[in-house]
């Protein structure tokens, strides 16, 4: 599966809100692949875990029916940052976890 994300606004700075969409396309592809069960996290330094979008919802993972998401943050420190989004089912199926990861410099 291939991973779209598209930070707004962008580039990112420390301490203004965030907008990251995340579309899900069937590999290889432009379509959007629909009913996805994934994660979203935000790391800095590849390390240390700053958000987590499922811990909001007290799930241990999240779905969406649609393929795209946004999901909105606020990075309070500059530094370096992965967004890693976790991908563990397709159509109500579970699969073996895939990611994708996205390093970018908050100033």
């Amino acid at each position: 599966m291939d991973v779209k994300l598209e930070p707004t606004p962008n580039p990112i700075k420390s301490g203004q809100e965030t907008n990251y969409k995340v579309t899900f396309l069937q590999k290889g592809t432009s379509t959007v692949q629909v009913h996805i069960d994934y994660d979203f996290d935000i790391l800095k330094d590849n390390t240390t875990e700053v958000f987590k979008a499922s811990q909001k919802t007290g799930q241990p993972l999240l779905h969406t029916a649609e393929g795209i998401v946004t999901i909105p943050f606020t990075i309070e420190e500059p530094g370096n940052y992965t967004i890693r989004v976790s991908m563990m089912g397709i159509n109500f199926i579970p699969m073996a976890t895939e990611y994708a990861d996205f390093p970018f410099k908050v100033e």
